[in-house]
């Protein structure tokens, strides 16, 4: 568990340390500016100017577009490559009619001159180049929390409060098994094939070469990013985006990831360029499926616009983002009024905490409790400036994770995240509206029921949502014994609902029966007359009959009858068998029959409803019983155990059997089981481990084998009847008879 969630750190004692973030004061300050022209000016400012272009030459044409801007202290940063963004809901019409569209390029001006840069034949509007800042809340140099810790019932909006960030509940191990990730994990779901966008800070990555005064810590599955050195540094935001990355790890292990970084300036131009990046890479392989995005503003004043506006081009290149197929997270901000970040100054609390795109009424608002459903008093609260139903719901943070403590809203989204990688594993095809509602309609209310403003729908339930989206899946139980004395692979049949009878083969060569019904302890044995040389056969080709085949001491095909109420005298169908037979049927008057003769090639006789067929020769070479299954009428695939020990299949078609055996691979002890369930044939067999194998395939697509456990002595047996339920038996190392189900 510790190397999937911690990815080897020994963290103890790390605490998360301080950000310079510079972040302004009063309305229209923003971090000073490191392009040289800001010395030749006054009060300069960093800007995004949105241009309209001819559509379709984008980014040469705003290059060119920009470059002529006739202001005296416009300078165009070139290093920044435009951006095309959708039109606004004002300017859509009127740029369809011209066949334009907009693009965005940044600068910085002396902001008197903002208005004459607007004036400008093509540009359509300018913007601050808003300053960002992480949404962390615990600070290295003080030895006391950030925020002042109080009585968890004074002053908490909803249940009880929690304001020690730098104090742990639990470890992200807990969180894991709050959430019931552990039992999605073993359902088979890790987020694998997911990749997941952290737009933070910085990654240091496995396999980079990391820059100078890195933190030695490497964060493992990081696969690429926008930035040509990504991966390689983590220190501008704290080590801010490591702490991200390996909470989304934590929730989704087999994730991957991509170091989205927008530190370096802390300014939305970044995130911008960040997420047209990401549009362009899901474009291109569908990936990263996901983005989930820590940080925000903290005070409407850092830019009035943008905190309130939703035709920002950030905002709309978000919604681009989401409305492509991508999910979006936004933590929702630690300006919560109960114990605020001091960056908030006055803007805390209800209506004043959750600014831009943060929390747009399409991005999932992600607000913090602790694993003890305590709600964190820091946490943003709604209504959003853009939406007055936010936050949609509560994550956990506040646990030891990359950090002592991975604190603030800034450590929910990201595991709200990688619960979300899980979920769109589980479905593909997973959109943000559904994702959404899923995770607000599984939430755990910690107040009165039904949406609040302060945790939302309610603390996410990962395991509630999964088995929503998809319900239960079937598992494998344990093995049981059956008891007997088995000397040969066993048989087992269903003819009649929620009942089996097995077969085997005893020490003294006779046919046992025991049978089985639901909710009903196995009866005992039940000795049959004949005596058997191999594995027997059994099939049901309608309620309650039974046809039983055994190999006889002449080595012929015998078969005995079972019509619901006494068995039939035993019936002499001829052949040479060397070793034991198998049957399958595709209809009621339908038999097929195949065994191993003296020259170790398979032999097929059937049954048409009024005569048996003479032998017929399919070839190969077995090394013991054959097993047969039909996935549909006049369908029959056939498959054994080859003179090199892999697995072989023969199939007809209705017409002809293919022309070869077709090699599944493997080295096996002993001969397949086959059954059929849903139009996939399960393929079961032991491996050189004894253990009990199983492979599923159909017409077009087969898997990997799965190990089922267990120590056979045996060709193992396999039933699929009912709905998602397989039985397969097998004859342990003391020759009893042992049983494992799918349900």
């Amino acid at each position: 568990m510790q190397s999937n969630l911690n990815n080897g750190f020994n963290n103890s004692g790390r605490t998360m340390p301080s950000l310079d973030m510079n972040s302004p004061s009063a309305p229209r300050e923003m971090p000073s500016s490191a392009m040289d022209a800001a010395s030749a000016y006054g009060h300069m400012q960093k800007v995004l100017v949105e241009l309209r272009v001819p559509s379709n030459q984008g980014v040469l044409a705003a290059s060119r577009t920009a470059a002529q801007i006739n202001v005296s202290s416009f300078r165009f940063d070139t290093s920044y490559e435009p951006i095309t963004v959708n039109s606004s809901s004002e300017q859509l019409s009127t740029l369809r009619a011209n066949n334009e569209e907009t693009v965005i390029v940044r600068g910085i001006i002396e902001e008197n001159d903002i208005q004459q840069l607007e004036s400008q034949a093509n540009v359509i509007k300018v913007y601050k180049d808003t300053p960002i800042a992480p949404f962390d809340i615990a600070l290295l140099e003080k030895n006391r929390d950030l925020v002042v810790p109080m009585d968890g019932a004074q002053n908490c909006p909803i249940g009880t409060c929690d304001c020690s960030p730098t104090t742990a509940k639990g470890t992200i191990a807990d969180v894991a098994k709050y959430f019931g990730a552990d039992q999605i994990w073993a359902a088979g779901f890790k987020g694998e094939g997911i990749v997941v966008g952290v737009v933070d800070g910085g990654i240091t990555a496995e396999g980079r070469d990391i820059g100078p005064s890195e933190t030695i810590l490497r964060v493992k599955n990081v696969i690429g990013g926008p930035a040509s050195d990504w991966g390689t540094t983590a220190k501008e935001w704290g080590e801010h985006g490591n702490m991200s990355a390996t909470d989304v790890l934590g929730m989704a292990p087999a994730a991957k990831l991509y170091d989205c970084r927008i530190s370096g300036g802390d300014a939305i131009s970044n995130a911008l360029k960040v997420f047209d990046w990401a549009i362009k890479q899901y474009q291109t392989d569908g990936t990263p499926q996901i983005l989930t995005n820590s940080w925000g503003i903290y005070q409407e004043n850092w830019d009035e616009f943008y905190a309130n506006n939703p035709e920002h081009p950030f905002t709309r290149k978000v919604v681009e983002a989401i409305e492509l197929g991508i999910l979006v997270l936004f933590a929702a901000g630690n300006c919560g009024g109960s114990c605020p970040s001091q960056r908030c100054g006055t803007d805390t609390g209800s209506g004043k905490s959750i600014w831009g795109a943060n929390g747009h009424p399409l991005v999932m608002t992600v607000g913090a409790v602790n694993k003890e459903e305590q709600f964190i008093g820091y946490s943003s609260q709604g209504p959003a400036s853009l939406d007055p139903n936010k936050p949609d719901f509560c994550s956990v943070s506040h646990f030891k994770g990359y950090f002592a403590s991975d604190n603030g809203t800034s450590a929910a989204c990201p595991i709200a995240a990688g619960v979300v990688a899980l979920l769109k594993q589980a479905k593909s095809d997973l959109n943000q509206q559904e994702a959404k509602e899923l995770l607000k309609s599984t939430a755990k209310n910690i107040g009165e029921p039904g949406f609040d403003h302060h945790s939302g729908a309610g603390i996410i339930q990962a395991k509630a949502a999964f088995d929503q989206l998809l319900p239960q899946q079937p598992k494998w139980h344990e093995w049981e014994s059956w008891g007997g004395n088995s000397f040969y692979a066993p048989a087992v049949v269903s003819a009649e609902e929620n009942h089996l009878d097995a077969f085997i083969v005893g020490g003294d060569s006779a046919i046992y029966r025991k049978s089985w019904h639901q909710d009903k302890n196995p009866g005992e044995w039940e000795k049959l007359d004949g005596f058997s040389l191999g594995t027997p056969a059994v099939l049901s080709r309608n309620q309650q009959n039974i046809d039983l085949f055994i190999i006889s001491q002449e080595r012929t095909l015998q078969r005995k009858c079972w019509n619901g109420k006494t068995w039939s005298e035993w019936e002499n169908l001829g052949g040479l068998c060397k070793h034991g037979v198998t049957a399958t049927s595709w209809g009621s008057n339908r038999l097929d029959v195949f065994s191993v003769a003296a020259d170790n090639a398979v032999w097929h006789k059937f049954w048409n409803g009024e005569s048996w067929s003479e032998w017929l020769s399919l070839g190969g070479i077995s090394l013991g019983t054959p097993a047969a299954v039909s996935l549909q009428e006049n369908s029959i695939d056939v498959f054994i155990r080859g003179c090199d020990h892999a697995i072989y299949r023969k199939s007809w078609n209705g017409t002809s059997w293919s022309n070869n055996w077709e090699s599944l691979g493997g080295l096996w002890l002993y001969s397949p089981a086959v059954t059929v369930n849903t139009n996939t044939i399960n393929i079961f067999t032991v491996g050189t481990d004894n253990a009990i194998h199983r492979k599923t395939c159909d017409r077009a697509t087969t898997s990997e084998w799965q190990n089922l456990g267990g120590a056979s002595i045996s060709a193992p047996a396999a039933l699929a009847w009912g709905q998602n339920r397989i039985d397969i038996f097998a004859v342990g190392g003391d020759n009893a008879l042992y049983h494992k189900w799918l349900s």
